[in-house]
């Protein structure tokens, strides 16, 4: 394995293994401008040459620092599970939901969460109520007399009698029609004129 000596300073700096080099070159501790020569060479060149960054070696830059108001920012912004939330109770849109802080949006959740909770347990308590009453409703009317009822019965009750009534005049008379009957055929029999036959 190859070694490598880094421009540091001294007359004679270390030599660094090439996995080192490696290592330190992906974390971004170095850079790929710094100058580097071979081990048991006096050709100066750069870490770049030796090491061209490529898919199998990725080279970190560290990042640059935010600024004050970029940091305020970042601090005050609404993680986006949060934002979902706000975004699908209507309480932000597009345009103002950067102007609430994480502690606005949870507050601004809480309430509308709370208020939803309140006005479902109203509707709920809204319908058992009217069950309740129309049940209690319904009881009372089928344990009272109905008015209607007892006239329509009154009406049943004379119907029936006068339908018996009815029946026992038609019985009578058709009893009267046929003695009736009987007497005048007999009249004529005594009398000698011929006997009618019967009608069917």
């Amino acid at each position: 394995m190859r070694s490598f000596h880094l421009q540091s300073g001294e007359e004679m700096p270390a030599a660094i293994p090439e996995a080192e080099i490696a290592r330190r070159l992906a974390a971004g501790e170095l850079t790929p401008d710094l100058p580097c020569r071979l081990a048991g060479e006096d050709v100066w060149r750069t870490v770049g040459d030796f090491f061209p960054s490529g898919a199998a070696l990725r080279i970190r830059t560290a990042k640059p620092l935010a600024s004050a108001a970029e940091q305020i920012s970042a601090a005050n912004r609404i993680d986006d599970p949060t934002r979902r939330r706000l975004l699908a109770y209507g309480l932000a849109d597009a345009v103002n939901i950067d102007g609430f802080t994480q502690s606005q949006a949870v507050t601004a959740i809480v309430r509308k969460e709370a208020e939803t909770r309140s006005a479902w347990r109203a509707h709920r308590l809204i319908q058992v109520g009217a069950f309740l009453s129309l049940l209690a409703l319904g009881s009372v009317a089928g344990a009272t007399t109905n008015p209607l009822s007892l006239r329509i019965e009154k009406s049943v009750a004379l119907l029936q009698r006068q339908h018996g009534d009815v029946k026992a005049s038609l019985s009578v008379l058709r009893s009267t029609l046929h003695d009736r009957a009987y007497v005048r055929e007999r009249d004529r029999q005594g009398s000698g004129a011929k006997a009618k036959p019967a009608k069917k």
